[in-house]
């Protein structure tokens, strides 16, 4: 498990941006691909077995994209872009998060809370950087 400075954190976001820029057209398509298989009729046709190789092709390429991020050591909490690194806030474990569209991790939350729990990064020097993994 790796744990991140916001330091470290923050050097990922251009990384980061790229990847979901490319992805998120994909999420994008592979839901309604997913919203218009849900909504028809329980018969199978040519039609809907080539939407759902083409919603089955689109999550694989989404996988195969964000499982880099994951080998680094970040939990992709949304396709969408939603990123956590863990990091330690004192001796407590935390995350740090990121959005997309955001231009650095400015803001951090305990394990249980999740997005919803988000507070401002007062002080980067309050998380400490570890170098396992």
């Amino acid at each position: 498990m790796r744990y991140f400075s916001v330091e470290e954190a923050n050097r990922l976001v251009p990384l980061l941006s790229r990847t979901f820029e490319r992805v998120r057209p994909w999420v994008e398509r592979a839901q309604q691909l997913a919203d218009t298989l849900g909504s028809s009729e329980s018969t199978r046709d040519v039609h809907q077995d080539t939407l759902r190789e083409e919603r089955d092709a689109l999550l694989e390429r989404i996988r195969g994209e964000l499982l880099q991020l994951t080998e680094m050591g970040l939990e992709i909490k949304g396709a969408d872009g939603l990123v956590d690194f863990r990091a330690h806030r004192g001796d407590d474990p935390v995350f740090l998060c990121w959005r997309f569209g955001e231009p650095a991790v400015t803001h951090w939350h305990e394990l249980q809370d999740g997005f919803a729990g988000r507070r401002p990064i007062d002080s980067p020097d309050d998380f400490a950087p570890t170098y396992l993994s």
